[in-house]
């Protein structure tokens, strides 16, 4: 009997639910390989459910951007200039993608020209991550700088990779932003 298949069971009697006695016949729907007793089928098929959907467990996207003070959109505005300038270029095309998904955090850091502040005088990743202390605020950071990047140059996902590990970013957080910007992390 399995890990699952004993956890589950145990789950099911103290519910008060039995588990079927062994039978000689396959059970009508039990599916190949998974044993033949309906609790399991429904165990596997739950258990699978469950990981599936788990993304959706983790609580709300890190890019829920309406709840951050003045810092906080400052952070990011610097974290997404940090990460479009990683390969050591800003051109035309890079800097205007980058205004356009900024332009709202803009309006929160409530100076105008902010961005072309920050653009000119780029921080170092050293300073823009020392006030980096809760998970969701590192997701935030993590998440704009995803916004921001060429994620198919070589240097830019080496940036990626250590900017994750520098925010300690637990891997299903990485999955669900990652998927959530269509970035490929293997590839």
């Amino acid at each position: 009997m399995s890990l699952l298949s004993r956890f589950l069971t145990l789950a099911a009697e103290r519910l008060g639910l039995r588990r079927p006695a062994a039978v000689s016949e396959p059970v009508p729907g039990a599916e190949a390989g998974l044993g033949e007793a309906p609790l399991d089928v429904l165990a596997v098929k739950l258990a699978f459910s469950h990981l599936r959907n788990r993304q959706q467990l983790m609580g709300p996207p890190p890019t829920t951007l309406g709840h951050l003070d003045q810092n906080q959109a400052e952070l990011l505005i610097r974290a997404a200039i940090t990460a479009a300038m990683a390969d050591g270029h800003l051109d035309e095309n890079e800097e205007r993608m980058l205004r356009a998904s900024l332009s709202s955090l803009e309006l929160q850091v409530g100076e105008p020209g902010f961005i072309t502040a920050a653009i000119r005088r780029p921080l170092p990743l050293d300073v823009l991550l020392r006030d980096v202390r809760d998970p969701h605020l590192a997701s935030l950071v993590y998440a704009a700088s995803l916004m921001a990047i060429d994620k198919h140059g070589e240097i830019n996902r080496a940036y990626l990779h250590y900017l994750a590990l520098r925010l300690r970013l637990p891997p299903p957080a990485l999955e669900r932003l990652h998927s959530q910007y269509g970035y490929a992390a293997d590839t």
